[in-house]
């Protein structure tokens, strides 16, 4: 409590909590083995005691430690505590303490400030139970001389009467048996007598300065010595009482319920009506403040006898003192605080030894906090719910103060569910707030991945190998993959549905040594991966941007890189520890990666690399190209990025020995000979593989004819290969506005230059022919204003999409109704190789992109490419399929309107076994048993492929 600036000790796989208590900011420095989050829970559960309040505080299940506050002689901040065991008998006490006692398991302590300065005490948050009591840790009374008064030891063993006199204080006393006859004396002595028990003494003060004396409550009653006449009432069970303090005085309601062995609610009100303190299944003497008054319920077994002083009176009460509700295995109910303090929610748990799981909801209905407990007690906020669900076979009693409490049965209880090892969950929250998955404590160290979603597929959260109970928004979704080799049992609101998921939460990846994996992001988010934290890892990175240039780069590190929306990260151990990375399944693609030896690489037909020039300095690349054999194309590009990149130079089907790049250039190659080509370059230039070819390539025979259009904000080339083929072509340069620039009917030049968002138009006469033309990658696009010649998507229509390397498939789809369609691509073959990118478009030319498939997270599994968009009804779209790598496709690409339900159906066969589980989203998942009835295959259908 309090904690200076000392490093904090965690164990392995341990976690801390960190309050700041102080009135600046606290800055907390964590190496990368940690993760942290905001908590709504406090570090310590913080109670401040004033002069003459108690608390009442057990330790339900927590190792014995010692008691931390802020109590000194020198701030005179002191306290009155008494410690008993479980079974109820004292084993430690003090007056006017500023003692540290341990308080072990199950171990409860009263404590009661004795100064005029408060004492504030901590307590690991959820650990104890804690609530005010009307109880004192001692009673107490301070003698002026000549005054007497008498002390009863009703307790279980031989006890002193203790004070805060000094040696000069003086007292007579005398210790009676429990007939009236004399046992023992003391005689102007500082000396306190030993009282027996059943037996008594009196003590009277001799010397002049006031002393105070005390002995622990619960084993003796204080009285003055022949004064206030004692009046007894006997309250029937299941019957409420009100007892009025008359006097002005704290008093205390003795009472017989130890002897008899029954219970009583009691709820102590100060005069104003606010609560001072209150008893559950209590059998205390509760102390009464002048003018205040308790409400005291009998529970039973048996009536219990009440004795108070003349300054008392009763009544019968209409109210209870407690709300009360007892619960069975499975039944939930909700208490809401309408009071506008914290509340204790009191309940028998830890007597029945029952379990139960509580949520607590703030006030506006979002969640606070889970866990399953058997605490007897646990606070509820002002204006705050608990829902409570017991989950033992035990039934549990709860109980709150019936004016402070309000109680209806709960249709929000708590469901569960069990992660075998292995087993991915998809839980969607139904809910119009956000809910919590809570993982059962019990399972130790088993731990999990999540990746929680939003919306379309949006993440808003993920943890890797992690512990860390997954949040949901309100109609968002999480997937949880339980990792470990043990079961995970999650509990979580009625208004969120789990079901099985054949994907899981992360792709998890551990190389070795000199192992190698490419991570592509395909989201529209900034990522970073995750790791496995292992002593002794490394690893080297390149880290690039969507348009193939480095965005940062690291070796022998235990940084992880943050890879940026749609680029990707080449991630290589180069430790002996093998290293386990993660990636969250839909953000990131994960492909094999070939790394650089040395300052070389060699790149086969259809393989594209990026070459990035770091140094402050020109630098040449060469190459062992050939006329004959031995091929690439090529783009240079300076200053600027992505469409505005400028062209330096570009190239089709070059030989050329040696390439110069200025300092800061890019160069991108694509090799298009059968035979590969290899490329040596010194230190400054970087190269990995690229996701982008070097040009944008067409063939034009027989009267055909194209048109590409400029994108960039600079002049850039279109090359030919018209002289090599023996063949011209026709061009004509038109600006934005359809105004030629220039023009040529039999052109045969190898390279044309065109203005920035100029567009070419190109032709080649039906005796001419074929010539080949290419343009810069980045900043040219094909340009088709008749979608005529496009295919056509029909709903719910198969359409075969096969397509060689570097080709790509247009289409029109014209929805029929308003709503949201899925454009579903099913791959035939070669899964692992193939990744499909699905696109919409506004136009036929394919320049106005709307939405694309790597800004949704995939996690449909390797062999389907998923993209959802809303539309209306007669509005046709444009639709683009390619290959990430623009590779080949062999798949089956399918539209569907979504008639997304409200409820997840299932399908039983045989012996009420669950075969199918069909989606809100028209999704399945298959489920094929063996012969005993063992789970043996998982397979997930995606809509519209679906039977």
């Amino acid at each position: 409590m309090d904690y200076g600036i000392s490093p904090i000790g965690v164990p392995g796989g341990g976690t801390a909590f960190i309050t700041n208590t102080g009135t600046a900011a606290l800055t907390v420095k964590v190496t990368d083995v940690f993760t942290y989050s905001t908590s709504e829970d406090p570090a310590l559960e913080r109670v401040t005691v004033s002069k003459n309040e108690s608390y009442r505080i057990v330790n339900e299940g927590w190792t014995a430690r010692s008691i931390q506050h802020d109590g000194s002689n020198a701030d005179n901040r002191r306290f009155d505590y008494a410690k008993y065991k479980a079974d109820g008998t004292l084993s430690a006490s003090d007056l006017n303490s500023i003692a540290h006692p341990s308080l072990g398991d199950g171990e409860e302590l009263i404590i009661t400030g004795s100064t005029a300065n408060a004492v504030t005490f901590g307590f690991p948050y959820g650990k104890y139970s804690i609530e005010s009591t009307g109880e004192p840790a001692y009673a107490r009374v301070t003698l002026n001389q000549g005054e007497s008064y008498q002390f009863i030891n009703v307790g279980t063993r031989l006890d002193t009467v203790e004070s805060d006199g000094t040696s000069k204080d003086k007292l007579d006393y005398v210790v009676y048996l429990a007939n009236g006859t004399e046992a023992s004396r003391g005689s102007g002595t500082t000396a306190k007598p030993q009282i027996a028990v059943d037996r008594y003494a009196v003590i009277t003060q001799v010397t002049a300065n006031p002393v105070t004396y005390g002995a622990p409550y619960r084993n003796f009653i204080a009285r003055p010595v022949g004064g206030d006449a004692i009046s007894r009432v006997e309250l029937e069970v299941g019957k409420s009482y009100i007892f009025h303090n008359n006097g002005t005085l704290m008093n205390p309601i003795y009472n017989n319920s130890k002897k008899v062995g029954s219970l009583f609610d009691y709820a102590i009100y100060k005069p104003d009506g606010t609560v001072n303190s209150s008893g559950f299944n209590s059998q205390s003497g509760p102390m009464i403040p002048p003018s205040g008054y308790a409400i005291v319920t009998v529970i039973g077994p048996s009536p219990i006898i009440f004795d108070y002083t003349d300054d008392f009176s009763w009544e019968t009460s209409n109210d209870p003192a407690f709300l009360r509700v007892t619960l069975s295995k499975g039944e939930s109910y909700a208490f809401t605080n309408i009071s506008d303090h914290l509340r204790n929610l009191h309940s028998t748990a830890s007597t029945v030894k029952g379990k139960y799981d509580v949520v607590l909801y703030k006030a506006d209905g979002t969640e606070q906090s889970r866990r399953n407990t058997g605490n007897s007690t646990f606070l509820v906020g002002a204006g705050k719910k608990a829902s409570v669900t017991v989950t033992s076979d035990t039934p549990i009693t709860f109980g709150g103060i019936y004016r402070s409490f309000k109680a209806s049965e709960d249709d929000n209880g708590i469901g569960q569910t069990t992660l075998e090892p292995g087993d991915s969950y998809i839980f969607r929250n139904h809910d119009s707030k956000s809910n919590s998955l809570r993982h059962d404590k019990s399972s130790g160290s088993a731990r999990f991945d999540s990746a929680s979603y939003r919306g379309l597929r949006l993440l808003t959260s993920d943890h890797f190998n992690n512990t860390v109970d997954p949040e949901i928004v309100a109609g968002g979704e999480a997937i949880v993959t339980n990792v470990s080799d043990r079961p995970i049992t999650f509990s979580y609101s009625s208004k969120v549905e789990a079901m099985l998921n054949a994907q899981a939460a992360f792709h998890r990846i551990t190389l070795k040594r000199g192992e190698s994996r490419k991570f592509i992001n395909v989201s529209t988010l900034d990522k970073a991966l995750d790791v496995i934290s292992v002593s002794g890892m490394k690893w080297n990175y390149m880290n690039y941007k969507a348009d193939g240039t480095v965005y940062s780069q690291a070796s022998d590190t235990t940084q992880l890189p943050l890879v940026q929306a749609g680029g990707y990260a080449i991630v290589t151990t180069v430790s002996d520890v093998p290293v386990t990375y993660g990636a969250v399944l839909g953000i990131f693609d994960v492909e094999d990666a070939q790394v650089p030896t040395g300052n070389q690489v060699t790149v086969k037909q259809g393989e594209s690399y990026v070459f990035h020039n770091t140094g402050s300095q020109a630098s040449s690349l060469t190459t062992d190209a050939s006329n004959e054999s031995r091929l690439y194309d090529y783009a240079i590009y300076e200053e600027g990025s992505g469409v505005n990149s400028k062209v330096d130079r570009a190239g089709m089907d070059a030989s050329l020995p040696e390439i110069s790049l200025g300092a800061g250039d890019t160069l991108v190659v694509t090799v298009t000979s059968p035979q590969a080509v290899t490329f040596h370059f010194k230190n400054e230039i970087k190269a990995e593989p690229s996701t982008e070819p070097a040009l944008l390539k067409t063939s034009l025979s027989g009267g055909n004819q194209k048109i590409w259009i400029n994108r960039g904000s600079q002049e850039a080339p279109i090359v030919t290969n018209a002289k090599a083929a023996g063949g011209t072509y026709q061009y004509t340069v038109t600006d934005q506005a359809g105004k030629v620039i220039r023009e040529h009917k039999e052109a045969i030049d190898n390279q044309q230059q065109v203005p920035a968002n100029a567009n070419i138009h190109l032709a080649v006469a039906a005796a001419a022919p074929a010539v080949n033309f290419g343009a810069p990658y980045r900043v040219f696009a094909v340009k088709n204003n008749d979608d005529s010649k496009l295919d056509e998507l029909i709903e719910l229509i198969d359409k075969e999409a096969d397509f060689t390397a570097g080709q790509q498939g247009k289409y029109r789809f014209t929805p029929k109704e308003d709503g949201i369609y899925r454009f579903a691509v099913k791959e035939k073959s070669n899964f692992a190789a193939q990744q499909p990118i699905v696109s919409l478009f506004t136009d036929p030319d394919f320049s106005n992109q709307l939405v694309s498939s790597t800004e949704q997270a995939q996690i449909y599994g390797w062999d389907y490419t998923v993209l959802e968009y809303e539309m209306k009804a007669g509005q046709t779209i444009y639709v683009k399929l390619t290959e990430t790598n623009s590779g080949a496709l062999q798949t089956v690409i399918k539209a569907a309107h979504m008639a997304l339900g409200k409820d997840t159906s299932y399908e039983y066969g045989k012996g009420n076994r669950l075969n199918k589980v069909i989606l809100f989203t028209g999704d399945q998942i298959q489920l094929d048993y063996d012969l005993n009835g063992n789970i043996i295959r998982r397979t997930k259908k995606v809509f519209p492929f679906t039977d």
